[in-house]
C-alpha cells in the first residue's frame, strides 16, 4: 500500500510540475484575451501566396514539437517516478535536488511568460502587416510595384510602393483593441501626437518619417534620383480621425490604397521607376547589400 501511495505522489509531482508550466502559458493567453483583441480578423483578409501551405506548415511544426516532447516525457517519466517514489519511501529527501527543481521551474515559468508576451506582439505585428499587404494588392492593377519587408540598416521597411506618382514607405503599426474601451476603437491625431482611447504615442510618427528619409538617401545614392519618398503611417483595424492636418498620411489599412492613388506631390517617368525597382529588388535579394 505504501508503494502505491509513494508512486502516486511521484506521479503527481512529475505531472504537476509539467502542467504548472502549461498553466503559466494558458493563464497568460487567457489574461491577454480577456483584456484585448486583435484589431483585424485575419480570415477576412485577401489570400496571399502559399497561405494555406504556410498555415499547414505551422500546424505540423507544432505537432512535431509536441510529439518530440511527448517521447522525451515517455522515456524519462518512469525513471523519474521510480526515483521520487524511492525518495518518499526512504524518508530521506535530497533538498539540493528539490531546490534545483524549484529554481529550474521558476526560471522556465518566467521565461515562458516573457516569450509568450513576445509571441503575442509578434502575432499582432504579423497580422497587421498581412492586412496592409492584402490591401496593397489592388494597386498592382494601377501599375504600381509593391515590395514588402525591405531590410535597411538595423530595421526594416514594412512596405514600399513605387508608381507614377512617387515612392511610398509604409510603416505598419499593430495595436490591440482593449476590451475596456468598449467600441471606441479610434485613434486621433491631435497636438502632434496619436491619441488612442487609453494611451498616447508619438514615436511612430518619428519612425515613419525617419524610415522614409533613409529610403530617400539610399535610393539617391543608388540611382542618383533625388526623389521625395513619402511616409505613410498605417494602423490596421483602427478608425483614424485627424484633428489637425498631418505632414504625411495617417490611415487605416482600408484607406491606404485610396490615399496613395490620390497623392500628386511627385511624378516619376518609366525610366526612373525601373531604376528604383531594380535597386529595391536587388536589396530584397541581397539583404542590406545594395547594388
Amino acid at each position: 500500500m505504501d508503494d502505491l501511495i509513494n508512486s502516486g505522489l511521484s506521479l503527481l509531482f512529475v505531472v504537476g510540475s509539467v502542467y504548472s508550466l502549461l498553466g503559466v502559458l494558458f493563464f497568460r493567453i487567457w489574461s491577454h484575451q480577456k483584456n484585448a483583441k486583435l484589431p483585424i480578423e485575419r480570415d477576412k483578409l485577401k489570400r496571399v501566396a502559399a497561405q494555406t501551405l504556410s498555415e499547414q506548415v505551422n500546424e505540423k511544426i507544432v505537432d512535431v514539437i509536441g510529439l518530440v516532447s511527448l517521447s522525451a516525457l515517455t522515456v524519462t517519466m518512469p525513471f523519474a517516478i521510480k526515483g521520487i517514489a524511492e525518495m518518499f519511501a526512504s524518508g530521506k529527501f535530497n533538498y539540493f535536488l528539490i531546490i534545483m527543481i524549484i529554481l529550474g521551474l521558476a526560471y522556465v515559468a518566467r521565461k515562458l511568460w516573457v516569450e509568450s508576451n513576445n509571441l503575442i506582439k509578434l502575432k499582432l505585428g504579423r497580422d497587421a502587416e498581412l492586412a496592409v499587404a492584402s490591401e496593397l494588392i489592388e494597386l498592382q492593377s494601377h501599375g504600381y510595384q509593391i515590395f514588402h519587408d525591405i531590410q535597411a540598416d538595423g530595421f526594416n521597411i514594412d512596405h514600399l510602393v513605387v508608381g507614377l506618382n512617387g515612392i511610398f514607405a509604409i510603416e505598419t503599426k499593430g495595436r490591440h483593441k482593449r476590451i475596456k474601451d468598449d467600441t471606441n476603437y479610434k485613434v486621433k491625431f491631435e497636438n502632434n501626437h496619436l491619441a488612442f482611447p487609453s494611451w498616447f504615442e508619438s514615436k511612430p510618427l518619428e519612425q515613419a518619417q525617419n524610415q522614409a528619409n533613409w529610403v530617400n538617401k539610399w535610393l539617391y545614392e543608388s540611382t542618383g534620383f533625388n526623389t521625395l519618398v513619402l511616409p505613410v503611417l498605417c494602423f490596421p483595424g483602427w478608425f483614424v480621425e485627424l484633428k489637425q492636418r498631418p505632414i504625411f498620411p495617417i490611415v487605416s489599412h482600408k484607406q491606404v490604397v485610396k490615399t496613395i492613388l490620390s497623392m500628386r506631390q511627385v511624378s516619376l517617368n518609366q525610366e526612373q521607376q525601373r531604376a528604383i525597382c531594380y535597386q529595391v529588388v536587388q536589396r530584397s535579394l541581397h539583404g542590406s547589400k545594395a547594388v
